[in-house]
């Protein structure tokens, strides 16, 4: 058995898979990580199951220390990170390779960098109760492991396999770093709404990402879009990735744990293939969008999972 203390909890530290499918009738969001490429990218580094739960973190991540047995651990993103060992060694981190930890050994992990998020993985995966068929942790409901709470210090870990290999594994070929600021939407259902001038507002110019920004929501900052109905409509179903006008004028792309139901018009939705993009953009960034169509999103989502897949295709051993 292999069990882990949290020294460190970090910023916004939770327990994460793919999410609830199927239940948004029932009032339970899908959830999920925020970044599915590196989600998919750290399972895969570490041989385990594509939906194996996970620890995600926003700028500041966990200390976690080994405190019985032995363990394989990865990290992806754009991520600092050192390896404490027990006899007082550090080790500076890669991302995007797997690492072998032994008892006492202390994995730190500093910063993100020029993003939000990071994700941390475990060979075989941790010990972590399943509520609706996900290991998500959704703390404004909360549903999921550790009664749906962030982790907070002190708290201990079970790992379902102690490392039995000393091989360790690593991407050939990383993920670049995308730095377009253009997110790609289709159009929402509500267009009637927004006056001419508004959309051209929308779509001609740059908007700010706020600091009133979590996994529910980003606000954003820029042009006010004006309205020739009022902005508000009955509460309907609502998606990830949906952009939605409140009075205010200043837009709202809902996130992972967005609300399943909205009474505000929607402008536009987010592209499945940019979403991780756009998530992993930090506060105070510009964004513009650009209207595609549905052909083009099917295409750009499909382009990105072969990509995901050519990246995972490149794992070797290290020597």
């Amino acid at each position: 058995m292999t069990a882990l203390i949290v020294e460190r909890s970090g910023i916004s530290s939770s327990f994460q898979d793919m999410g609830r499918l199927n239940l948004q009738y029932l009032g339970i969001v899908q959830g999920g990580c925020m970044d599915q490429e590196n989600f998919l990218l750290c399972n895969a580094v570490l041989h385990n199951d594509k939906n194996e739960g996970q620890i995600e973190f926003a700028y500041q991540g966990p200390k976690i220390k080994v405190t019985q047995g032995a363990c394989k651990v990865a990290i992806t993103g754009n991520v600092l990170f050192n390896i404490i060992r027990s006899d007082g060694s550090i080790v500076n981190g890669s991302c995007y390779r797997s690492y072998c930890l032994k008892e006492n050994d202390i994995l730190d992990v500093l910063t993100t960098v020029k993003s939000v998020y990071g994700y941390i993985g475990f060979a075989g995966g941790m010990e972590l109760k399943s509520y609706f068929k996900s290991v998500s942790a959704n703390s404004r409901s909360k549903i999921g492991p550790n009664n749906g709470n962030k982790i907070a210090n002190n708290d201990t870990v079970q790992l379902k396999e102690s490392s039995t290999t000393k091989d360790e594994f690593v991407l050939s070929r990383i993920p670049q770093k995308d730095n377009r600021n253009v997110i790609r939407v289709l159009e929402g259902p509500q267009q009637e709404y927004f006056s001419s001038a508004g959309i051209k507002d929308f779509y001609g110019d740059n908007y700010s990402i706020s600091n009133l920004t979590d996994r529910m929501g980003m606000r954003m900052q820029g042009p006010k879009i004006s309205f020739v109905k009022s902005p508000n409509i009955k509460s309907e179903g609502i998606i990830r990735g949906s952009i939605q006008v409140p009075a205010d004028g200043q837009p709202i792309v809902l996130l992972s744990d967005h609300q399943t139901i909205g009474g505000y018009p929607k402008i536009a939705v987010v592209a499945a293939a940019d979403y991780d993009h756009l998530a992993q953009s930090a506060p105070g960034s510009f964004v513009r969008f650009k209207k595609i169509n549905i052909r083009e999103a099917v295409i750009s989502y499909d382009l990105k999972i072969k990509t995901i897949n050519n990246i995972i295709s490149t794992i070797k051993k290290i020597n």
